[in-house]
């Protein structure tokens, strides 16, 4: 099991090379790549040297030994661009695909893609449901050719009218399992976003709860952090109120054999000193050592 770290809040200061040897030197196996500003015209990524930029990325991590084992792709269009099917296929399917096809660059595995979610949850899950089936199945053909796994993760939203965090897609297990299932390839596969179970506040499952559901062949990416019920905090572990111990214990249980990746972007990161990021690199590179060790002590 790799102990791997997104780079996004540290990539926003410094290049890639000095973000790998931060948490390389700090205790960690790997590093997740943000493809998340793939929604920006101007990205990089959308220009017509995309696959170089990607291929010079994927030369630094290759030379320092450290591999980039997940990716997440980008989510963050704009509510009439999604509505608009003009845009969804001039916009968001292309950068999509590519963000497949980047991934297989870098060497990631898994590249997580956000479900569809841009419409009010409740009274529309089946509307959503369809919609989601359509989309990852129009991208599967292409992550099977790129060879990197669709990760489907669950998530939240906020009321409009109450301006209170309530379900979305995926948020409770057992719709999470009906989309793995129905999709039913190994190529769509689940991560779990351990702090955004708990969130809606209609959640009645614990991330342990929705680990046991999932299961060994489902889940098969993480994205790790803490929160305090409240807010979507991306806090390291044991910052928050999640019960790690029960979190580690039923990883164990059902043999979870992803790696373990930290989706971290708190003040810790953002705001210190950078003479400190080594410490506190260090100190989460230890932690996540710790709960990695805590699933192996709970494996049947």
């Amino acid at each position: 099991m790799k102990l791997s770290m997104n780079v996004e809040t540290l990539l926003k200061k410094h290049d890639i090379g000095y973000c790998i040897d931060i948490y390389q030197n700090a205790g960690f196996t790997a590093v997740d790549y943000p493809l998340c500003n793939m929604v920006k015209d101007d990205d990089p990524f959308n220009r017509d040297d995309y696959k170089s930029t990607a291929e010079a990325i994927r030369r630094v991590a290759d030379e320092k030994d450290m591999p980039i084992n997940q990716t997440h792709a980008p989510f963050s269009f704009s509510k009439q661009i999604y509505e608009n099917p003009v845009t969804f296929e001039e916009i968001v399917m292309p950068r999509s695909i590519r963000a497949l096809e980047i991934s297989a660059i870098l060497g990631a595995k898994i590249s997580v893609v956000h479900p569809l979610h841009y419409m009010t949850y409740a009274g529309n899950e089946e509307e959503l449901f369809a919609r989601n089936m359509a989309y990852y199945r129009r991208l599967l053909p292409y992550a099977k050719e790129f060879g990197v796994k669709i990760g489907v993760e669950n998530m939240f939203q906020r009321d409009p009218r109450r301006k209170c965090l309530t379900a979305d897609t995926c948020s409770f297990a057992k719709e999470f399992v009906r989309y793995i299932d129905t999709l039913d390839d190994p190529f769509a596969v689940a991560c779990l976003d351990v702090g955004h179970v708990g969130l809606p506040t209609n959640a009645t499952e614990e991330a342990w709860d929705v680990i046991r559901a999932l299961g060994h062949d489902r889940l098969q990416a993480l994205h790790i952090h803490d929160n305090d019920y409240c807010n979507d905090q991306h806090m390291p572990p044991f910052m928050g109120k999640l019960k790690w111990s029960e979190i580690t214990r039923a990883l164990g249980e059902i043999d979870y054999t992803g790696d373990f990746t930290f989706e971290v972007s708190s003040a810790l990161i953002s705001s210190c000193d950078e003479g400190y990021l080594p410490i506190v690199a260090k100190f989460m590179a230890e932690t996540g050592k710790y709960l990695v060790g805590e699933i192996e002590k709970n494996r049947p």
